[in-house]
């Protein structure tokens, strides 16, 4: 595994195809199990099959978290310690924690997966031989004994390789704190995994929890040499000193470019608004380039780290790359772009230098894009796009090819 570009070619990702976590979510939770709108789920696995159709035809091998995590669940201990976790007597209550973890470790490891990933209703806990009487008492204000994960779809949060190493994410809200703990369990027993040696730069240490928080969709990877990292309503500074420390003092890195984004909803991530499509080339929302409050942070003597304002985006990303750079903007008049940027127009993910994926609604980025020399593989996602995360959002790059 190793990620030391946004664009170099594009080899494996781990992706997560909608399940039926997303058809648990209703106009009473959805806020709280952060969407904005209800899936219809048959359509999304349709439009998701499209996009990850579109990958392996540009030679991409694609790994389905489900799998990797039922596999991982058919060895005895693991099970056991995943099981445990999850179903807590905090979160479960003692007597149904007692009972459904025993309940599980005999189960088929399908339903186990289910149960882990798309959560348990109250009016399901006779299906496992637990006294309905404790419904009630142990279920939250929309039903759950466990709730479901249905923002597994967006990959790229949970966890980020920069270059040869790992960032686990330590997420930001609640109702995603578990997909953390199933990755981790992945990446440590996996066959794929198991055998292979890597440095873990963020989410290993104790003190890596929030709210010192930190998500994948505010870390690019710009360079073998360079990472560009947002701030906002996600990502906290606390996370963004500890993880630059720690990749100079591996040597593997010798800049960190901080961007501070706006706190809102539609701004959630970095990449919501940034993101590189070639070698020189960014498709970026107007305004983040000559307008975001930026720093720059070094290497400095033992320890410590220099830390500089930049006058721009642009000027430390000219610093970082040393060439000519160009800043595509999203497409349209000054309504046209703000649906576009909420409809991810700037959340692409590239396939190789010049290629990407991008949402067939978003026209006029999309023209944009072209009329720069993009080559844009177009995803009718009328669904998936409900969920606000685009193509990017939806994968978690495993290798990519380095740029010469």
């Amino acid at each position: 595994m190793r990620v030391s570009s946004e664009v170099g070619r594009l080899r494996q990702v781990l992706v997560h195809r909608p399940g039926p976590e997303i058809a648990r979510l209703t106009p009473d939770n959805k806020d709280a199990l952060l969407f904005d709108d209800l899936l219809w789920l048959e359509r999304a696995q349709l439009e998701h099959d499209a996009f990850t159709t579109s990958m392996r035809e540009r030679g991409v091998e694609v790994l389905y978290f489900a799998d990797l995590f039922g596999e991982v669940l058919d060895i005895d201990t693991v099970r056991k310690e995943v099981v445990d976790h999850a179903i807590s007597p905090a979160q479960c209550g003692r007597h149904v924690s007692e009972r459904l973890r025993h309940a599980l470790y005999e189960a088929p490891t399908e339903r186990v997966v289910e149960v882990l990933t798309a959560g348990l209703l109250e009016r399901e806990l006779g299906e496992w031989g637990i006294e309905p009487v404790f419904a009630d008492l142990v279920s939250d204000r929309f039903h759950y004994v466990l709730r479901p994960l249905p923002n597994l779809l967006f990959k790229r949060d949970n966890s980020a390789w920069i270059n040869d190493g790992l960032m686990f994410g330590v997420l930001a809200t609640p109702a995603r704190a578990r997909e953390s703990d199933y990755l981790r369990a992945v990446y440590k027993y996996h066959p794929r995994f198991v055998d292979e040696s890597f440095p873990v730069w963020y989410g290993r240490d104790p003190a890596d929890r929030y709210p010192a928080s930190i998500e994948g969709g505010d870390v690019l990877v710009l360079a073998l040499d360079t990472v560009v990292v947002g701030i906002g309503e996600r990502t906290a500074a606390a996370a963004v000193e500890a993880l630059a420390g720690r990749l100079f003092a591996a040597g593997v890195v010798t800049r960190v470019i901080v961007v501070h984004n706006r706190h809102a909803r539609a701004v959630m991530h970095l990449d919501t608004v940034f993101t590189m499509v070639d070698v020189d080339k960014f498709n970026v929302f107007p305004g983040v380039v000559e307008q975001a409050e930026v720093h720059v942070l070094t290497p400095g003597n033992g320890s410590r780290m220099q830390v500089e304002r930049a006058d721009s985006l642009e000027a430390a990303l000219h610093a970082a790359l040393d060439r000519p750079l160009s800043f595509i903007p999203t497409g349209g008049d000054a309504v046209g772009r703000l649906r576009e940027q909420w409809d991810d127009g700037n959340n692409t993910v590239a396939l190789e230098p010049g290629v990407v994926v991008a949402y067939a609604r978003n026209q006029e980025t999309n023209r944009r894009l072209r009329d720069a020399g993009i080559d844009v593989i177009e995803l009718d996602a009328a669904e998936l796009c409900r969920g606000r995360g685009g193509s990017r959002c939806m994968t978690q790059p495993l290798l990519r090819d380095p740029l010469p």
